[in-house]
């Protein structure tokens, strides 16, 4: 779509400041805000955007997602944008789109999971030419892409079970430093996920530290999100206070019902870091359960083998007695031991048991919880996903109501149809956003609308360094979300979540219309952002 001036007219301004509405007008010109005051008249050949009773805000920022993995041959995806999300902050979880390197790249292809079916081989790429392609063809979201650490590990070190080399840490802070040259927001870590989990904390101070002539950020899925949550949390400060910098906390959660109610116990460590000067934020998604590889169950020191999905090794009575002996034990991040088998479902990867828990698989195929999943493994060569229910609500809102918490879905570019949309992946890739506002902001009041806005608009853009975005102000980019307040919610559960939410009426990215009038317009309007 040609660039144009575009007249929002009589809307209740809601401008990420957390201060109170009021009633103005906008107008946006070469996609940037130029006006915003109480009458503008509309101006010969100006879009008019109608906004009465209507809510306008920055457009929302995801603080947490994957949009990377999708948005190569998914740019026009419009799950997110029907959410009313402008920017994606992405590359997270220790996995990133790019750099992509030339060492162990046929291992990485072989076990690279989230990948949209029928998509060529991953090739070896530079961040910036990662970004070369994204601005070429654009995409329906504005990208903010962090280097996914097991990145750099599989380049440099492969998935082998050790610490890397000093010759090793060389690649990888060059492959590193030279994404951040090429505008990477940091570094990314996923401390459950192999091979990230063999980065020692000596590691990734040293590559944060590379980072920091730039303004790198530390964005951390932490290596425990259960029984060891506080050391892991622990770790996160030490990695600060010896690197500098900021750090932000990936989807911080306390699973299973052992640890139900240490939010605050979490919250009192990040808050006692910050009061020496330590900066450490954190996010959330608004649900109680989470989603990943259905992988994950398996315990790390398996995962390591390259043929760890070969029926003969899976499923031999040797492997299935381990197995059962590690599920009883809490010294891995052990899902099964946390959520119990009726808690974990199995979202995609195996038609006609999607929707279904492993306790039901199980029974089903009269076996026990370790051989079901064994069996799940082997049948789907590892790219099955999961749901499992691993949160408790009052810890959630302890998180929801903290002043440093922003909100991410943790979810991918899908749209209603296709392949990104096979089986039952989490509501959050659809209705996240919607169910914040709804649920939680005008339905429960846990935070005023003005305050809840904030933590999705300016409070990650002022975690992430994005420029120029999350507020409502003369001079920024004309990324905005318009909702209805009356309307607005989400519409999708976990058993039918390809739903599309209510109330999101207009959505602008870069200054251009991306949703009208609640319609999705293929236009891909986002780019690639830059840390500097």
């Amino acid at each position: 779509m040609e660039k144009k001036t575009i007249l929002v007219k009589n809307g209740i301004v809601i401008d990420g400041t957390g201060k109170p509405g009021h009633r103005a007008d906008i107008r946006i010109r070469n996609g940037m805000i130029e006006r915003i005051s109480e009458e503008l008249q509309p101006a010969e050949g100006e879009m008019l955007l109608p906004a009465d009773r209507l809510c306008v805000c920055p457009g929302f920022i995801d603080a947490h997602c994957h949009t990377d993995f999708y948005a190569e041959h998914l740019p026009d995806a419009c799950g997110k944008a029907l959410q009313g999300v402008t920017t994606d902050v992405c590359g997270l979880c220790g996995d990133s789109a790019a750099p992509i390197g030339t060492g162990n790249l046929e291992e990485l292809r072989r076990r690279r999971e989230y990948r949209l079916p029928g998509t060529p081989p991953l090739p070896a790429r530079s961040f910036g030419e990662y970004r070369q392609q994204i601005d070429r063809q654009g995409n329906a979201t504005n990208m903010a892409l962090f280097v996914g650490n097991s990145n750099l590990r599989i380049h440099a070190v492969g998935y082998e079970n050790r610490h890397a080399t000093a010759a090793e840490m060389s690649r990888m802070t060059g492959m590193l430093t030279e994404s951040m040259q090429e505008g990477a927001f940091g570094l990314s870590t996923g401390l459950t996920y192999v091979p990230s989990m063999k980065s020692s904390t000596e590691e990734l101070v040293a590559l944060c530290r590379a980072m920091a002539p730039y303004g790198g950020i530390y964005n951390s899925h932490m290596r425990n999100e259960s029984d060891c949550v506080m050391e892991a949390i622990r770790e996160v400060i030490t990695i600060a206070e010896r690197s500098g910098g900021k750090r932000h906390i990936s989807h911080l959660k306390v699973s299973g019902k052992r640890n139900h109610g240490k939010a605050g116990e979490c919250l009192a460590l990040i808050h006692e870091a910050n009061a020496r000067g330590v900066d450490v934020s954190y996010d959330v998604y608004p649900y109680t359960a989470g989603s990943c590889g259905l992988r994950t169950l398996l315990p790390p020191e398996i995962l390591v083998r390259e043929t760890v999905f070969n029926p003969t090794f899976l499923l031999a009575p040797d492997t299935l007695a381990m197995l059962r002996r590690r599920y009883e034990e809490a010294d891995w991040d052990n899902l099964l031991l946390s959520c119990g088998g009726d808690g974990i479902v199995l979202s995609a990867g195996v038609s006609g048991l999607e929707g279904r828990s492993i306790g039901e698989i199980a029974a089903q195929w009269e076996t026990d919880a370790a051989e079901a999943v064994a069996r799940l493994l082997c049948r789907t060569e590892g790219q099955g996903t999961i749901i499992y229910h691993a949160l408790a609500e009052k810890d959630l809102r302890t998180f929801l109501l903290d002043p440093l918490c922003s909100i991410g879905t943790d979810a991918f570019a899908r749209s209603y149809t296709g392949p990104s949309v096979e089986g039952c992946p989490h509501p959050r890739n659809y209705g996240a956003f919607p169910r914040w506002v709804r649920r939680y902001l005008l339905d429960e009041g846990l935070l005023s609308i003005e305050e809840g806005v904030r933590r999705i608009t300016s409070l990650p853009a002022q975690q992430f360094d994005l420029k120029n975005r999350g507020l409502l102000q003369e001079g920024f980019c004309a990324d905005l979300t318009i909702f209805d307040p009356k309307t607005i919610g989400e519409r999708g559960d976990f058993l039918h979540p390809a739903q599309q939410p209510e109330g999101i009426k207009y959505v602008l990215v870069n200054g251009r219309l991306t949703v009208e009038d609640g319609v999705f317009l293929t236009e891909k309007n986002g780019r690639m952002l830059r840390m500097h």
